[in-house]
């Protein structure tokens, strides 16, 4: 089902294909843009019906771009949501107008404004689009004989086609969970096939963890089996809409799957053009709502919950708190986001002082960090920090000439050392999101969809792994680096016997698991 408001195409997120056909045959082109993921309505599988959430289309030249323009408050009746939570607490509005604005600036790289509106009216359109968006997502979608999709029943047979032990991951889990529609998928040829690979950023050691993992580990191995030929790399530094070109790029070069990391549900049109193409696209650390994407990643509103509910026990319940988030509006960082958010309201004597963006990036989260400690003299009594930034946090605290408070970190090897220097610290490790061994998971699934196996559910999840100072010590050679930002990898995470649970005809592509680096040591 889809609704025109004055050159605005609305879709639900079932019918994002179809609108997408519709576009090209009038000879209009656009790119799609997603409302936020905790925008819920009460649907067959529930209020908390991870699908149930609308898509926005701009397709018209008639709109050009003007951030000023889009800024959509939040208000009263307004804000409250289908399921009855408070739309404020999620900031649903304002997440809705970023991703507004984000659609419009892609189009203004992609195609030329035709016809200038005033402020006044691209303000009105911005707002029609947000209301018959949330009219639609409770519509459902009806294709040309007006049949009812089955995206919202697609959900519930696609979690209740996994075991019950494997379901209990998927607690405010916030990615889709219908039914993969690669079930029955068969690729256009044999093996080896070609990986496309459409990096988003490479300016952190995560990054380059997940990155060697493929290119030193993964690809040798199963180049060696005689099922890859070889992995494509492109880099599109952040930018949505290049990351979007490059994938189409991919597609029409020949790459026979397409994998993607810790991606926002801006690229869901990239993700459609290639699946219309017969592409399919993994997503790892990370997802995009799009039916064609096969999502690959752990728990992290969970892991945003046990971090922040830890910190807040450790504070005993009340004082300053400072958020350190990662990249705002990347999937990952926003799972996480939601989990801290959810957490802290139950505790109302916790002040959250501060959100600061460390984008990921010890050098950078040290710099935003001694920034704002530099203009905040006020006790910091607890720090949540998303990993792989949490040895820059640690050294701009002490640099400011403060005490570390009690704190989360995450996977980087220097800050696990610093613990077992100094146990008297409050911390606790979360490993969310392991690079080399969400990597590993990922290449394995890939090889399976192509070799037909058939995913059953379109996201894979799984639970965080906590690390005490026990655990610590036992992985943590004597003579460890406090500024080692290299990656501790679990001893186990996707592995191939974890991952069969999810397919109709499993089988481990190379029979048996591939050994993650550094995995259950930080050595």
């Amino acid at each position: 089902m889809s609704a025109h408001v004055d050159g605005i195409t609305v879709c639900s997120p079932q019918c994002i294909g179809r609108c997408d056909d519709q576009a090209r045959q009038i000879g209009r082109e656009g790119i799609g843009v997603e409302l936020p993921a905790n925008h819920r309505h009460a649907g067959p599988a529930g209020p908390s019906d991870p699908t149930a959430f609308p898509s926005i289309s701009f397709r018209d030249n008639q709109i050009e771009p003007d951030e000023k323009s889009l800024t959509i408050t939040e208000g009263t009746g307004a804000q409250r949501q289908p399921n009855g939570s408070d739309g404020e607490d999620h900031g649903y509005f304002r997440q809705a107008s970023r991703r507004i604005q984000r659609g419009l600036r892609m189009r203004q790289m992609q195609a030329p404004p035709m016809k200038e509106l005033t402020l006044l009216k691209r303000t009105q359109l911005a707002l029609l689009a947000v209301l018959a968006a949330l009219v639609l997502a409770a519509a459902g979608c009806a294709g040309s004989n007006g049949a009812e999709s089955g995206t919202q029943k697609s959900s519930q047979q696609g979690l209740k086609s996994l075991p019950s032990d494997i379901r209990a991951a998927y607690t405010d889990f916030d990615g889709p969970t219908g039914s993969s529609p690669f079930a029955n998928f068969k690729p256009k040829q044999g093996p080896p096939w070609t990986i496309g690979y459409a990096s988003s950023y490479a300016g952190n050691t995560w990054r380059s963890g997940s990155l060697n993992q493929l290119q030193k580990v993964l690809v040798p191995a199963y180049k060696k089996a005689g099922l890859v030929d070889k992995l494509i790399v492109t880099q599109s530094n952040l930018n949505d809409s290049t990351q979007i070109q490059q994938i189409h790029q991919l597609v029409n070069q020949g790459a026979d799957i397409i994998l993607l990391c810790c991606s926002s549900t801006a690229i869901n049109p990239a993700v459609t053009y290639a699946q219309a193409r017969g592409v399919p696209v993994v997503t790892f650390s990370g997802f995009t709502s799009a039916e064609g994407s096969v999502n690959v990643y752990g728990n992290y509103v969970q892991g945003g919950a046990a971090m922040a509910d830890f910190v807040a026990k450790q504070m005993g319940g009340k004082g300053n708190m400072l958020y350190v988030n990662g990249i705002p509006g990347a999937a990952s960082s926003d799972s996480v986001d939601r989990g801290v958010k959810a957490v802290l309201k139950k505790y109302p004597n916790i002040k959250l002082v501060g959100t600061v963006a460390g984008q990921w990036t010890d050098q950078i989260a040290k710099t935003e960090v001694l920034k704002f400690l530099s203009t905040h003299p006020e006790r910091i009594d607890g720090i949540v920090t998303q990993s792989a930034q949490e040895i820059g946090v640690m050294q701009a605290v002490l640099e400011s000439g403060r005490k570390l408070p009690p704190m989360t970190i995450g996977g980087e090897k220097g800050a696990a050392c610093y613990w077992t220097k100094h146990p008297e610290w409050k911390t606790r490790l979360f490993n969310v999101w392991p690079p080399g061994s969400e990597a590993t998971g990922a290449m394995s699934i890939m090889v399976r969809i192509l070799q037909g196996q058939g995913p059953k559910v379109q996201s894979i999840t799984r639970k965080l792994t906590e690390y005490g100072i026990d655990d610590i010590r036992k992985i943590t050679p004597s003579g460890c680096d406090v500024n080692d930002a290299t990656w501790i990898e679990p001893a186990e995470w996707f592995s191939e016997k974890y991952l069969d649970n999810f397919f109709l005809r499993p089988k481990a592509p190379l029979g048996k698991d591939v050994a993650v680096p550094g995995s259950g040591s930080t050595g």
